[in-house]
């Protein structure tokens, strides 16, 4: 069905975003989207979320997305506003999040350089096209009224279709604020593209005898396991395996991290090798963007609907474009088709000292949590295991910490949801987290923990969750210092006298303390300071009570241990102005 609708050009793009299914739009306003917000103050038809910075509004897009599967619309502004998204467009990016930017353009012919807007020679889309979705995925809407439902739905269509990513697009504000103007849209905007297929019935049947022949197959589940609803079909193939699993980077626990396969991050560790006397003879990368790092089995195997970054770095014996889902299905019957009752009873007793491995991380983990529970400063790992014992199984956890111990907690298929940056730049959580949070709504608590490092970047984001009542328990590990930074150059350069005497430059936090708790409050939102770890369980379930039944944030500031080389290390350059 097609049906032409007549207004000004803001209401030719808000009908057809509604004709999408487009619920809420995430901003910053602008004055060159003049036109778009006032035709939102005419219909209401969307729900508004208002940030005070784009690059939180960026990251609420993009939480909402992840969580809902729906595409996440951001109205941004020109150019200068624009640029404010950058590290939060990368990290969506590198997640392949399906986001569409709009942003009103104030280009013209007749003027050289307006405030905000591109340099004379410069174009708007095309100063974004880095950080849309293989660099590609930028238009714009100048003059003919007809494209602005074209161009919203093509976008909308290319955020959506493998390989996923964010789009930008670009109207003329003038455009916008044009009356009288006339467009034919569709309804439902046809702007869904059916995946690939399942593989071939014959790259099926040679998967499934690699597998079977293997002596140790490696799996490792990327990102679009989890986004094609496969996590199931995962859990499947491993167990008729017995097979070991090692993720690499990934932005949801594609594979349980408490199952008795899940044998810790990729690549496979000289002790999985030494305990289990096997060593890994083939590698199947599912739904996976690719390795992060290098690849040492002999034969590797790749499916899955991206096939971009697919062998980009090391070869591949075999490689499919494929839905992982219905594809994962059929590997599993052939594997039982093709190798028969006794064969399949033998991988597990081949393989049975894999389970035995991966139990020893939990182990490790649980020796160290115990060791610590006297502390008088709280231990990151006494911090987990609290978490895993206090979170309820249907949370869904936003994590901006890349120190923060998680292998108690459990995530996955069955257990909790879990989401971190894509890309690594710093600001993701606080609005992911609350973007998250209006996608469930209030029948799942979200718990964003994130670091004293990330909280800077995003903090302003305390007045959005008070505006709407995204109610979300929000823990901060607060070791006042940028640990990770820390780790990476002691990493690199172990032997430097910077690392010899403790002298980081840059990376202490403190000195002035920041009180993130009164932080909060000012903007709204409640909260505690944590100290010691006798408070530690009574503070968190208090915490998730005021979230769950009072329905509102709450914030507890957690004074955490440093740890690794340099733990101790609270030099910095004393000097003052």
């Amino acid at each position: 069905m097609r049906k032409t609708i007549t207004g000004t050009g803001g209401m030719l793009l808000l009908q057809t975003l509604k004709d999408a299914g487009v619920e809420y739009l995430f901003t910053n306003p602008g004055s060159a989207e003049t036109g778009i917000f006032a035709a939102l103050a005419e219909a209401e038809e969307h729900r508004l979320v208002v940030g005070k910075h784009e690059g939180l509004v960026a990251a609420m897009a993009d939480g909402y997305h992840r969580i809902s599967g729906k595409v996440g619309v951001v109205i941004a502004h020109v150019m200068g506003g624009s640029y404010q998204l950058a590290g939060q467009l990368f990290n969506a990016q590198h997640a392949g999040s399906a986001l569409v930017v709009i942003a009103g353009d104030w280009a013209s012919e007749l003027q050289d350089f307006r405030g905000l807007a591109p340099h004379p020679g410069l174009s708007q889309a095309e100063s974004m096209r880095p950080l849309t979705k293989d660099a590609r995925a930028a238009y714009t809407v100048v003059a003919d009224p007809k494209a602005i439902p074209v161009a919203t739905a093509r976008a909308l269509r290319e955020a959506s279709t493998p390989p996923t990513g964010p789009v930008y697009l670009s109207i003329s504000a003038s455009l916008l604020n044009r009356e009288g103007l006339e467009a034919e849209i569709g309804e439902g905007a046809g702007y869904r593209i059916e995946p690939p297929p399942a593989a071939r019935p014959q790259t099926i049947e040679t998967i499934a005898r690699r597998l079977g022949a293997a002596q140790c197959p490696v799996l490792m589940f990327g990102d679009d396991v989890w986004r094609g609803g496969a996590a199931a079909e995962a859990v499947r193939l491993a167990e008729l395996l017995h097979a070991p699993v090692f993720p690499s980077r990934q932005v949801f626990v594609n594979f349980p991290n408490r199952h008795p396969l899940y044998c810790g991050m990729y690549p496979v560790s000289k002790d999985f090798e030494k305990t289990t006397g096997l060593k890994p003879d083939l590698l199947f990368l599912v739904g996976c963007q690719g390795v992060h790092g290098a690849v040492t089995e002999p034969s590797v195997m790749q499916i899955g609907p991206n096939p971009v970054l697919m062998g980009r770095h090391y070869p591949l014996d075999l490689a499919a474009q494929c839905d992982v889902k219905t594809t994962l299905q059929a590997v599993i019957e052939a594997l039982t088709r093709l190798h028969g009752a006794e064969t399949v009873s033998g991988w597990s007793k081949r393989r049975e000292k894999v389970a035995a491995y991966a139990k020893t991380l939990i182990e490790r983990e649980e020796k160290l949590a115990r060791e610590h529970e006297g502390d008088a400063v709280i231990h990151p790992a006494v911090l987990e295991a609290h978490l895993a014992d206090v979170l309820p199984r249907e949370t869904v956890m936003v994590q901006e910490s890349s120190t923060a111990r998680t292998a108690l907690l459990p995530f996955g298929h069955g257990g909790m949801t879990w989401t971190r940056s894509g890309g690594g730049s710093l600001g993701f959580g606080v609005g992911a987290a609350i973007g998250a949070k209006i996608a469930v709504g209030r029948e799942r608590p979200v718990v964003l923990h994130l670091g004293d490092g990330a909280l800077g970047y995003s903090a302003m984001g305390f007045w959005t969750m008070a505006r709407y009542k995204t109610a979300m328990l929000i823990v901060v590990s607060n070791n006042e210092s940028y640990q990770i930074v820390r780790h990476n150059w002691a990493n690199q350069m172990p032997d430097s006298k910077m690392v010899r005497d403790g002298k980081y430059p840059g990376l202490t936090l403190g000195s002035p303390m920041v009180d993130y708790v009164g932080l909060a409050r000012a903007q709204g939102v409640e909260g505690e300071a944590v100290t010691k770890t006798k408070e530690l369980e009574t503070a968190l379930r208090r915490g998730l009570e005021r979230v769950t039944k009072e329905n509102r944030p709450y914030l507890l500031d957690i004074s955490v241990a440093r740890e690794g080389v340099g733990a101790d290390a609270t030099w910095d350059q004393d000097w003052e102005v």
